[in-house]
């Protein structure tokens, strides 16, 4: 199972980094990288999310603030249960979806169907075991990253080229963070097209 604990062990050895009485990184540090990760992860390959809402009678607007974390919504699906799915369209400002076209809720439940940012936990996760090592990358890239400018900043520390040193350590693992979000994204937009949309329900 995919763990804080499990990606930081993963992201430790691609940073070579495993000599528990001599880390060149803190857990602190790496969990933040971790952070940094899953947040650029989320961009390309968000979590999909179903939630059922209540609508208020004769009213265009639906309450969304208990979508938490959220990215975007993709449908909004009034009245539920029909067959073809009855989805209406909206937009979002802030915290309100509003039903377009002069529509109106009757007080039933609706369907949102949105795009969440994904979580690593102490004991859970929404990150798929297939893209654990993508995490671990693009964490590994943010800890260097962070560790050559901390180490610029210092003076008579790490020798003349360390910027030069980190800077392309990190910049080689970023390109291949970056590609690998990309063709994760490229396969999320199929799926995203598709008619059938592979959800969690909240």
């Amino acid at each position: 199972m995919t763990t804080l604990s499990s990606i930081r062990t993963l992201v430790r050895r691609d940073l070579k980094d495993e000599d528990s009485a001599n880390y060149r990184w803190t857990d602190d540090e790496i969990d933040r990288a971790i952070e940094k990760a899953v947040l650029e992860y989320s961009e390309y390959c968000p979590l999909q999310v179903k939630t059922v809402v209540t609508t208020s009678a004769g009213s265009q607007d639906v309450s969304i603030a208990a979508l938490s974390e959220r990215i975007d919504v993709m449908q909004a699906e009034h009245p539920v249960g029909q067959v073809p799915k009855q989805c209406r369209r909206f937009k979002v400002w802030g915290d309100v979806l509003s039903f377009q076209d002069g529509y109106t809720g009757d007080g039933a439940n609706c369907n949102i169907y949105w795009l969440k940012k994904h979580s690593i936990g102490a004991s859970d996760s929404t990150i798929p075991a297939a893209h654990e090592h993508v995490i671990a990358l693009g964490a590994a890239a943010f800890a260097v990253s962070s560790q050559g400018q901390y180490s610029t900043n210092m003076a008579n520390t790490g020798g003349a080229d360390v910027d030069r040193d980190y800077g392309q350590w990190a910049q080689a693992m970023f390109d291949h963070f970056y590609a690998a979000l990309e063709r994760i994204r490229s396969y999320n937009h199929e799926r995203l097209k598709s008619s059938t949309m592979e959800v969690s329900d909240e």
